[in-house]
C-alpha cells in the first residue's frame, strides 16, 4: 500500500461538498467507536453518513484513506493545541508548564478515547505521513525547551532521551486511565507526579 492510496481523492470547495466530507468522516469515526474495525467498511460508513457509496468514493479511495484522514485530524489537533499551550505558558516555571501540557493532553484524549485507541491500532503498518508517530518529533521539539529551562540543563542527547521518556510515560498513563478500570480521578496530579519523579531521578531539577 502506498501513501497515495491513503490520500483524499479531491478537496471539497463548495459548502455542500464540505458538508458531505464532514458527514463521511464523522460516520467513519462513530463506526470505529461503536463497532471497532469489525464493522468498519465503506458501505456502513456511507449508510450512516446518508450518502451513496459512489459519493464516498468521490472523496476517499477506500476505508484506509478514512483512517488516514481521522489520524491526520487527531494529530494536527494535538500538535496545534500543544503549540498554543507552549506559547501561553512561556516564562512560567517548568513544573507549571508540564502541568499545562498534561492537562491539555488529558482533555484532548478524553474527547473520544475509544476512537483514539482504535486509531492507534489501525495506524500500525500504514504509510501515514501525518499521524501520532509523525507528530511525535514536533511534540518533542516543544517539550525539550521546557525541560531544558530547569536548574540543571542536560546535554542535547540526554535531553532527547528524557523528553521521549516523558512523552511515553504521560501517554501510557493517560491511555491506561481512559481505557478502562483505572480511575480518571486525580489523573492530572498522578501524571504530573510521575513526570516529576522521573525527572528528579534523571537529574533534571524542575
Amino acid at each position: 500500500m502506498t501513501s497515495a492510496s491513503l490520500e483524499a481523492r479531491k478537496t471539497p470547495r463548495q459548502g455542500r461538498s464540505q458538508a458531505t466530507v464532514e458527514a463521511i468522516v464523522e460516520a467513519a469515526a462513530r463506526i470505529l467507536e461503536t463497532t471497532g474495525p469489525a464493522g468498519f467498511n465503506t458501505n456502513a460508513i456511507a449508510r450512516l453518513a446518508g450518502v451513496s457509496v459512489g459519493s464516498l468514493y468521490q472523496y476517499f479511495p477506500g476505508k484506509q484513506a478514512l483512517i488516514a484522514e481521522l489520524s491526520r485530524r487527531n494529530a494536527e489537533a494535538a500538535l496545534s493545541g500543544l503549540v498554543d499551550v507552549a506559547a501561553h505558558t512561556a516564562g512560567q516555571p517548568t513544573l507549571a508548564r508540564l502541568r499545562a501540557f498534561v492537562r491539555f493532553a488529558i482533555a484532548q484524549q478524553a474527547e473520544r478515547p475509544r476512537l483514539s485507541r482504535v486509531l492507534d491500532q489501525l495506524e500500525e503498518g500504514l504509510p501515514l505521513t501525518s499521524d501520532a508517530r509523525a507528530t511525535a518529533p514536533a511534540i518533542l521539539a516543544l517539550l525539550k525547551p521546557v525541560l531544558a529551562a530547569g536548574e540543571a540543563e542536560p546535554d542535547a542527547l540526554t535531553l532527547d532521551l528524557i523528553a521521549g521518556d516523558c512523552l511515553a510515560l504521560a501517554r501510557t498513563l493517560i491511555d491506561r486511565a481512559l481505557d478502562g478500570p483505572a480511575s480518571c480521578a486525580g489523573l492530572e496530579d498522578r501524571v504530573v507526579g510521575a513526570l516529576a519523579g522521573y525527572l528528579d531521578g534523571a537529574g533534571v531539577a524542575i
